[in-house]
């Protein structure tokens, strides 16, 4: 069979599992309301019929934003079968940085908030579906240069990809998941719905996680009976923070849990470490790249929990570990889900390269099917000529039981080449007079003296992105305070 006729086949198929599991819940609401497969497929349909009498055509790029709703989960469905290409924004996002992204992308059609969406009165039309593999999805990022650029996908790597994942995950018609990740980023767009399409399982949609709702965070799952959950690493420190000492039970009810999983960024052995020792429960590192469409390796109980062993790749990728110019290890992937390319403001730039292999800028191994991701390249510096990993200090820092986060940074020096330095965050709760003496003690006895910070600076907070990520650049200000 040729590989587009496979693809045509997989988009017919995933109509056919709405068929198949046509009045088994697909998705439960904010306010407790239920939609079957088959209801949500409707929906799907009427909203094509609803963009078809606007005069939108197709492949005009839509602009979506909005906070998390059913609707946006059926924008970002019908605009995959409907032949658009969807561009889910940050609902935060300021006026001026959302001006240049619509000139950016070239955007005809703007869904201000995705909850005003009126389709319901409309008959669905299955007619029309299109089937070609089409531009489909952009997600912007700002990379290493800060400059806005969006990534670029076809119907074809989001539909291959969420099927991959869902074998990965072992999604099935028993998987109920808690949806309350960003719907503007991959973790919201494909682990946890895409992929669930594939499988028969169900999506209890909650808000999105914030600082302000974690105090009920357990209240919906708990409700619902979930047995799946995704996080990002922030989310999961925060939770920690929070729930030091859960009740009886919020304790049986994660217990119950066939996977939480840790996605978007780095997840420190620490906080791994922390969540077992307060829940009782594993979490399950996963790897991915949003040029990879998302999620490429996951660990499960069989594999190993050693520190930074994200697990088992997904069928169709390749993993290849080149040495670069100064001898680090990078892992290179190769994927049939890989990405079109990058829109920039010097038009369209298709992806880099090495015989197929995507740079994905991380350092780490694969053995024995296991793939070790160490941390990013641009986190290691050079002192007195030894490369130093980041992450270890981060990851010794979080082991004080006073420190709710860290970022470490590498600044230049004349004598040393470059210096480690410190910025934490302290939980609430602890003294701030000897602090910073304490925690330069505790790091001592853990790190290797060229390891330890030069200097440790406290903040309030650090700034991140939507999808957890610590945002370093904005953090370099503080050094030079």
């Amino acid at each position: 069979m040729k590989i587009g006729q496979k693809n045509k086949n997989l988009k017919k198929n995933l109509k056919n599992y709405f068929e198949k599991y046509s009045n088994n819940i697909f998705l439960v609401d904010h306010n407790g309301r239920q939609f079957t497969y088959n209801e949500f497929f409707k929906n799907t349909l009427r909203l094509i019929k609803s963009l078809k009498n606007k005069g939108i055509k197709k492949n005009s790029r839509i602009l979506l934003k909005g906070n998390n709703c059913t609707n946006y989960l059926v924008t970002l469905y019908a605009c995959l079968l409907g032949g658009y290409v969807v561009c889910p924004v940050d609902p935060s996002i300021k006026p001026e940085k959302l001006e240049k992204l619509i000139d950016l992308y070239k955007i005809n059609h703007t869904i201000e908030d995705a909850k005003e969406i009126d389709y319901e009165n409309l008959e669905a039309d299955e007619e029309l579906i299109d089937y070609e593999n089409s531009d489909c999805l952009i997600i912007g990022s700002s990379g290493t240069t800060g400059e806005p650029k969006g990534i670029l996908f076809t119907s074809d790597s989001i539909l291959l990809s969420a099927a991959s994942f869902s074998n990965l995950a072992n999604y099935n018609d028993k998987t109920k998941i808690l949806h309350c990740l960003p719907m503007f980023y991959m973790g919201g767009i494909l682990d946890t719905f895409f992929a669930c399409m594939f499988s028969g399982s169900k999506i209890i949609l909650g808000e999105r996680f914030s600082i302000s709702n974690v105090l009920k965070f357990w209240e919906l799952p708990i409700k619902h009976d979930c047995n799946t959950l995704f996080l990002t690493p922030s989310i999961v420190a925060f939770i920690c923070a929070i729930y030091k000492k859960p009740d009886i039970k919020i304790k049986e009810h994660v217990s119950k849990y066939k996977s939480i999983i840790a996605t978007g960024s780095f997840l420190y052995p620490e906080v791994r470490k922390n969540f077992y020792k307060i829940f009782n429960k594993k979490i399950f590192s996963c790897y991915g790249a949003t040029e990879l469409v998302g999620p490429l390796a996951l660990q499960g109980e069989k594999d190993t929990f050693e520190n930074y062993c994200v697990g088992k790749h997904g069928k169709g990728i390749e993993i290849l570990i080149k040495k670069d110019e100064e001898g680090l290890n990078i892992i290179m992937v190769k994927s049939p889900f890989f990405m079109k390319g990058y829109i920039t403001d010097k038009g369209f730039e298709l992806p880099k390269t090495y015989n197929g292999y995507y740079n994905t800028g991380d350092l780490g191994n694969y053995e024995n099917n296991l793939l070790f991701v160490n941390g990013r390249k641009r986190e290691i510096i050079k002192k007195g000529g030894e490369l130093i990993f980041l992450s270890v200090i981060e990851n010794a820092a979080l082991q004080n039981k006073n420190v709710l986060e860290a970022a470490a940074l590498g600044k230049k020096d004349i004598i040393a080449g470059e210096e480690p330095y410190l910025i934490v965050v302290f939980k609430e709760n602890s003294s701030p007079s000897n602090n910073i003496e304490n925690l330069g003690i505790f790091l001592r006895e853990r790190l290797r003296p060229i390891e330890v910070p030069k200097k440790i600076i406290i903040s309030s907070k650090l700034s991140k992105t939507k999808s957890g990520k610590i945002i370093k650049k904005s953090l370099y200000k503080l050094l030079e305070d």
